[in-house]
């Protein structure tokens, strides 16, 4: 400054913090160049010192950091910037740590304890300073950005600090949280923004990221390594406070900050259970379950690291386990199964907690119980305390195997079974896993896994001798005696008893033996229906469930011996008639002859062959018998008929076994009559019990049911299992038809090779084949006929969707999963005892048996008979259940990948970046493909409807790069002129997926589709009249209306990915040139998005719709025109602020909307409004109806503010931008409310009418008395003045 020139003081100081923060600060200076600028910086400089604070701290040492947080904090407290305090120290401490990536480990553990010196410092400001605390706060709401460890465990500081500010943070993070998730959703789901640049908003995977490196970062104290750290002995010791020690103040709250992310979150079992298993679950899986395992991670890693907070992390899942529903407790439960996996060592320390847990095992749901039982069974097996909590005498499953409920009894047998199962399997005594914590079990438990059942010790630590043995004889003796759905648990866990101590078979066949000959009869019907289900009360109750018991008493012969050994000794007696049948004798006599094997051997080779000889009339079943569910003899009778069909199954697998086994070809003959008895037998009394299930009620003698009774629901039985996991054919009395097959998956893939190859037994070799399934040159055998009848392969597809319905996810299959958490020995013991069969078997022979079915019915077109000519669609329903089940690209591509791909499948240009799994699922894309256009050519509309939806949720799983591909199949099928799709679902189905997966290209997809209703529909703007009968993208008249609908809802989802788009840019996430170049690339693909999209919809508002959709699309108008306020009042400068022209995409788009979209809007809104009121007692027509309905509805008022509103924003931006806008836009007008002049009537028009009205009734009456006619007189003379009146109106 020049001498003599003198200047305010304002302005020096301002004049000298301009000139020192262009200078270049040395990083050890700068604490010194902070404290010089506390006293002479005004306050309007504030920012500019921040922001180049910012900049040059990238060259400060880290032992300054403490001080220039202090500095900092004090220049924004004391100049007025209090908002601005604690974001320009997070704004420091990021740019510090991002530089310090690049240098020495020793360096960044210096930084990172400076860092939570910081932390530790701020913890004891801002109790003082709340009003910091809230201003950033309250900053931080109003913007999107990442969000860095050090922000985060400063937020979660002052949630504790400051209790009042405890809930705002929780919700904030929350918050936080789930847009990030949602944005990777958004991202990976939409095509146009999976292409755009970086967009703005935080991201799902970063935050975790941030999260976890927080909790790391209490861990990294210098002097606590090793045992000390993970015992906490180091701390307890006073070695000196470790670089952690700040960091530690957020442990607590971001273990609260994980509990309620998981509280929140409500999640299915099904998706817990793939969101665990899935290695990319947080790139995939929708935002709400992304968050659960978010907070399942915390969880996890803050037990890992921080050992002082262990107890109270136990003691958070203890409390979430009791009171709250399962979708709630499930998540805690993975948590506490994951802890013990990976760290039994450190559980056990806090063996007190495990057991207060187990003390509520009675207030748990079924579920939860489950799963908190198979999370700590690998406890139960190292230490025998926690043993004798869980089985002792007065253990949690003793109690509850008393317990009144069903489902606590069911829960306890199924948890006792597993741990029996486990304690008789040999356990691996090597260590574990790498990286997993091993821990040596009980000397006692550890001797014991190596004897057989008979020696080891009893589970309830009981004395006098007692061994497993008798420990499992005993419950097997009780369950035996309980309710239907516990004695079913119980012989579905005697196979795995068997398969782990195959020296028990000999006390399972004895305790069988007496108890399945209770329910065998030697005269009449083999089987005693009436003992397995009854009535009681009129209640339908189901006693023993005879099918399973089969099933179990099958599996213990074939694990016991080679059936072929005494096949002839049971045989021989039962089939020459000379020897008295074992079943008609005592069983104590049959077993002084025989033993117990051979004995349970004839009494099961009896069985079979008296159920080939019986027909359903000696059951009491028939044609003409109640089948009405709801009476209470048709219940009763549908209960008895599902029992007897899944004793039937099991019989048909013991002859498909036979029929494959080593003799099959010799014995071909009589296993085929014996299957075609069986299966005519099976199909006679499913079609009875199908079709009598509503039938009119037949009145019986002795029925107590009365007329009102008939509309009461179906009787359902009083053993129906309330436990959740109670999984089986008897889990509810169900429908024939709906209920589970007693088939194995074994079997039912055995049955769909011979629907492929032509029959079960192999031809010889001196016979030959022709091509083909169902063909052969010379006669074809009993087993060809078998395998090409319909009876067998309706029953055999029948059976297969039955089976994949029954492996939906169920509870008890996702308590296996959860609790287990993973890959591990004891695993392998859950799915077989409690989880479902292995469905992913039937995907190669169900997949083949498909493709050969629907080929033949385009080969021989539609069959006469009608259970024929339903194969094809019940063959594609297994198919889209299969694939359904797969769930994610993962599963799906592991049901695919032994399937034989086509030969000119292969590896495209578009599928060169995606995963394995994607590339398998694309690799086999034209095997559907060529089903497609099969069922396409022969006009199957039904069955092209359902493998439509198959191929639409197939290609959806695929990277949004593969979607064009599959989008243009239906396309292509769409405009080819030779098919003509008539069923209305196949033509809803195929521009679903145009539209669903167009990709990129989904902007004319949607224009495509909505010229193509215009066409059907026709223009309400006065076009060419509808054409229904020409070709418009397979749509019709019939379907218009639908399509419109799905049209609508589709261009909902894109205008929802541009709003996202356009909040992000709103909140000024972006700074820098870089991101400013960024922010104009993302703001000119908005505006580009919306111009396609406001001419899709100036398309559809054009045609004539009716129905729903007409409401449908005013609502869609006003997410549209609310849209384009928010583009506008974006590019709206602030105040005071310099107006910058909008870009030259904004330009067009609000051209193109004032041109294409406004004015068929207008019409639309007037076409409402332009109502005739006319008379109340006539009935108005359909164009009446519509257009009333359009009138009164609420979204017609909301459209016309939405559209103000708009303009109101657009003429502002007209002003300051000094660029006319509104160029294009129609004149104003009012679109409230306008008078049609026409519809007026004329006044003298209507004296007329009344003066002709009153003449014809004076001509028409008599003559009156001298009073009348005064009246008379008077009513003319006030015609006459009426009229007058109404002339001088008019004039």
């Amino acid at each position: 400054m020049e001498d003599g020139v003198t200047m305010p003081v304002g302005a020096y100081q301002t004049l000298v913090v301009r000139k020192i923060c262009r200078c270049s600060w040395l990083g050890n200076q700068i604490p010194y160049i902070l404290a010089a600028l506390l006293d002479i910086s005004p306050s309007g400089q504030v920012p500019n010192i921040v922001k180049k604070l910012t900049d040059a701290c990238v060259k400060a040492e880290a032992v300054d950091l403490p001080k220039i947080a202090e500095h900092i904090l004090e220049l924004c407290s004391s100049k007025g910037h209090k908002a601005l305090a604690l974001q320009a120290v997070v704004d420091v401490v990021d740019a510090l740590d991002a530089a310090a990536a690049a240098k020495s480990k020793e360096e960044r553990l210096q930084l990172n304890q400076q860092q939570g010196k910081i932390l530790q410092w701020l913890r004891h400001k801002l109790p003082t300073n709340a009003d910091l605390a809230q201003g950033w706060l309250k900053q931080m709401k109003g913007r999107q950005g990442s969000a860095s460890a050090f922000m985060l465990a400063l937020l979660l500081g002052m949630s504790e600090a400051l209790s009042r500010l405890h809930q705002p943070i929780t919700d904030y993070l929350q918050v936080l949280v789930a847009s990030g998730f949602q944005a990777d959703h958004h991202l990976q789901r939409s095509a146009w923004l999976g292409k755009l640049p970086n967009a703005p908003g935080p991201r799902g995977a970063a935050l975790q990221q941030a999260l976890l490196t927080c909790i790391t970062n209490t861990a990294s104290s210098g002097d606590m390594t090793g045992q000390g750290r993970e015992t906490g002995q180091g701390q307890e010791a006073g070695q000196g406070p470790g670089p952690g020690q700040g960091w530690q103040l957020a442990s607590r709250p971001v273990i609260a900050f994980a509990v309620a992310l998981l509280e929140k979150g409500n999640v299915r079992a099904a998706e817990l259970a793939d969101a665990l298993s899935d290695g990319e679950a947080v790139a995939v899986a929708a935002p709400h379950v992304a968050a659960v395992q978010l907070g399942i991670k915390i969880l996890v890693a803050s037990f890992e690291v921080d050992a002082s907070m262990r107890a109270t992390l136990l003691r958070e899942l203890q409390g979430r386990l009791v009171g709250v529903k399962e979708e709630v407790a499930l998540p805690f439960v993975a948590v506490l199964g994951l802890l013990v996996q990976r760290h039994p060592r450190a559980v056990l320390e806090h063996a007190n907690l495990l057991k207060a847990a187990l003390d509520r095992f009675a207030f748990m749901t079924p579920t939860t119980a489950l799963g908190v039982i198979i999370a700590l069974q690998p406890l139960a097996l190292l230490k025998k305390h926690i043993q004798a909590y869980m089985v002792g005498p007065s253990g949690v499953l003793r109690k509850a195997l008393f317990s009144r409920g069903v489902a606590s009894r069911l829960v306890a047998v199924r948890g006792l079974l597993y741990i029996i199962v486990q304690q008789l399997r040999t356990m691996d005594d090597g260590g574990g896993d790498e990286g997993d914590e091993t821990l040596e079990a009980d000397p006692e438990l550890s001797l014991s896994q190596s004897l057989p059942a008979s020696q080891q010790p009893s589970l309830s630590a009981g004395g006098g001798g007692v061994t497993l043995l008798h420990e499992l004889m005993g419950l097997m003796r009780r369950s035996l005696t309980q309710q239907a759905p516990i004695r079913e648990a119980l012989y579905q866990g005697v196979h795995a008893i068997l398969g782990a101590d195959p020296s028990l078979q000999d006390s399972m066949l004895e305790l069988l033996l007496p108890h399945f000959a209770l329910f065998l009869q030697p005269q009449g019907p083999p089987l005693k229906l009436a003992a397995c289900a009854s009535l009681q009360d009129g209640t339908v109750t189901v006693h023993e469930p005879i099918d399973v018991l089969l099933t179990c008493v099958r599996q213990v012969l074939l694990l016991a011996q080679p059936r072929n050994e005494h096949m002839a000794d049971s045989i021989d007696g039962m089939v020459g008639g000379e020897t008295t049948p074992s079943i008609l004798r005592p069983a104590a006599e049959a077993s002084q002859e025989r033993n117990p094997n051979q004995v349970l051997q004839g009494n099961f080779s009896e069985l079979k062959q008296r159920l080939l000889d019986s027909k359903p009339e000696d059951f009491g079943l028939d044609k003409d018998c109640e089948w009405n569910v709801a009476s209470s003899q048709g219940g009763l009778h549908q209960a008895q008929a599902g029992l007897l069909l899944g004793c039937l199954e099991v019989v048909i697998e013991d002859a498909v076994d036979d029929a494959t086994g080593p003799d099959g070809q010799s014995s071909a003959e009589t296993t085929g009559q014996q299957l075609t008895s069986l299966l005519a037998f099976h199909d006679s009394l499913t079609t009875w019990a199908v079709e009598g299930r509503h039938a009119k009620h037949k009145k019986t003698d002795g029925s107590t049911q009365g007329p009102s009774q008939k509309r009461n629901r179906p009787p359902i039985s009083k053993a129906a299992p309330a436990a959740a996991g109670a999984s089986g054919p008897h889990a509810q009395t169900a429908y024939v038809d709906k209920r589970s097959p007693a088939m194995s998956v074994g079997c039912l893939c055995r049955l769909l090779n011979a629907i492929t190859d032509g029959g079960l037994v192999a031809m010889p070799d001196n016979q030959t084949q022709e091509a083909g399934p169902c063909g052969t040159a010379s006669e074809p055998s009993v087993h060809a006929q078998l395998a090409c009848s319909p009876m067998t392969q309706s029953f055999v597809l029948q059976s297969c969707l039955r089976m994949l319905h029954r492996c939906q996810p169920d509870a008890a299959h996702h308590a296996v999963v959860i609790g287990t958490a993973g890959d591990n020995p004891n695993r392998a013991v859950a799915q077989e005892l409690l989880a479902n069969p292995d469905w992913g078997l039937l995907a190669m022979p169900l997949i083949g048996a498909v493709q050969n079915i629907v080929q033949l019915s385009v080969l021989k077109g539609r069959s006469k008979g009608k259970q024929a000519d339903k194969l094809p669609f019940m063959a594609l329903q297994c198919l889209d259940t299969l694939l359904r089940l797969g769930r994610t690209c993962e599963g799906v591509a592991e049901l695919l990948r032994e399937v034989p791909a086509p030969g000119e499948a292969g590896p495209s240009e578009a599928s060169t970046g995606a995963s394995e799994a994607a590339q398998v699922i694309w690799e086999h894309g034209p095997l559907l493909h060529q089903m497609l256009q099969a069922l396409l050519q022969a006009g199957r509309g039904r069955e092209t409807e359902v493998l439509t939806q198959t191929i639409a949720f197939v290609g959806g799983l695929l990277p949004p790069a593969l979607h064009e591909g599959i989008s243009q199949w239906a396309l292509t099928a769409c405009e080819d002129p030779v098919t003509q799709v008539t069923h209305p679902g196949a033509s809803k189905a195929l521009i679903s997926m145009h539209l669903s997966l167009a990709g990129c290209e989904d902007i004319p997809a949607c224009m495509r589709v909505s010229k193509a209703l215009e066409g059907v529909l026709g223009s309400s703007m006065g076009g060419p009249t509808p054409k229904s009968q020409e070709h418009h993208l397979q749509v019709t008249s019939k379907t218009g209306s639908a399509v419109a609908t799905m049209l609508f809802t589709h261009m909902e989802t894109l205008l929802h990915d541009v709003e996202w788009l356009v909040a992000g840019l709103t909140k000024g996430s972006l700074s820098g040139e870089a991101a400013e170049a960024q922010r104009a690339s993302l703001e000119t693909s908005a505006c580009r998005r919306l111009k396609g999209l406001a001419g899709v919809l100036g398309s559809g508002v054009a045609c004539t719709l009716k129905g729903p959709p007409c409401d449908h699309i005013a609502r869609l108008l006003v997410t549209t025109y609310r849209l384009l306020k928010a583009v506008t009042i974006h590019y709206k400068a602030p105040q005071r602020a310099q107006q910058v022209l909008p870009c030259a995409a904004f330009q067009d788009m609000v051209s193109a909307v004032h041109q294409q979209l406004t004015p068929d809007v207008y019409h639309f809104i007037f076409d409402a409004s332009n109502v005739e009121d006319g008379d109340q007692n006539k009935v108005p027509n359909a164009e009446q109806k519509v257009r009333r309905a359009k009138k009164e509805g609420k979204q017609m008022g909301l459209l016309v503010k939405a559209i103000e509103e708009w303009e109101i924003n657009l003429i502002k931006l007209t002003r300051s931008c000094g660029l006319n806008l509104m160029r294009h836009a129609k004149k104003s007008t009012n679109r409230d409310f306008r008078i049609n002049i026409v519809e007026v009537p004329d006044a003298d028009d209507q004296a007329q009418e009344e003066d002709e009205a009153e003449e014809q009734a004076n001509q028409g009456s008599d003559e009156g008395t001298q009073e009348d006619g005064d009246e008379q007189q008077v009513q003319t003379e006030t015609t006459k003045r009426r009229k007058d009146a109404n002339s001088q109106v008019a004039s």
